[in-house]
């Protein structure tokens, strides 16, 4: 049984003495297939399948690319806009993010009381006022599209004159709370 093959069949004469039965082709054909059935192309169906995703899916990109591009342009169009002083520049940003701060900080200090509830109504409903004129001067940005000095001045002066009069508030809350402490120091006395 170890004999080399390639020896076996280097001689056409030893060839032939090996020669293989009639039908034995045929029969070790029809037993391959019966062991080893032929595949039927059982991936036709996948390979359709994965060949429409690809498609939709070069299609989504495609369809979110060309709108992307139009959404861009939309918001730089937006970005165009004047909304406040905050749009024009860093530095005009920086200011008015100080003075709504410091506005938004001292409204918070404010104590209500029913004492100085009538007060504080006159004070707010100026503050509104100056909170309509600032919208106004900003609607004004927004409808030049340009920027105007003498808006963005009368837009800080408004900041100004808001906290201005919120700390004129705190003084005279502060004089009235002392006022009542005193008055009631005479009254235990």
């Amino acid at each position: 049984m170890g004999q080399d093959i390639k020896k076996m069949l280097e001689g056409e004469s030893e060839l032939k003495m090996h020669k293989l039965s009639d039908g034995h082709e045929s029969r070790f054909k029809n037993r391959l297939n019966e062991e080893f059935p032929a595949k039927k192309n059982q991936f036709s169906f996948l390979r359709i399948a994965a060949s429409f995703l690809v498609l939709v899916s070069v299609s989504l990109l495609g369809y979110q690319y060309m709108n992307n591009a139009t959404s861009q342009d939309i918001v730089k169009t937006e970005k165009n806009k004047i909304n406040s002083i905050s749009d024009i520049s860093p530095d005009l940003k920086k200011v008015e993010d100080y003075y709504l701060a410091n506005i938004n900080y001292q409204i918070s200090k404010i104590k209500i009381t029913d004492e100085n509830n009538d007060l504080l109504e006159v004070y707010f409903s100026q503050l509104g006022e100056l909170q309509k004129e600032y919208d106004e001067l900003n609607t004004k940005l927004d409808i030049n599209n340009s920027v105007n000095e003498d808006t963005i001045d009368k837009l800080i002066e408004n900041l100004q004159m808001r906290l201005l009069l919120l700390k004129q508030l705190k003084k005279k809350l502060n004089t009235i709370e002392n006022l009542n402490l005193k008055q009631n120091e005479n009254i235990q006395a």
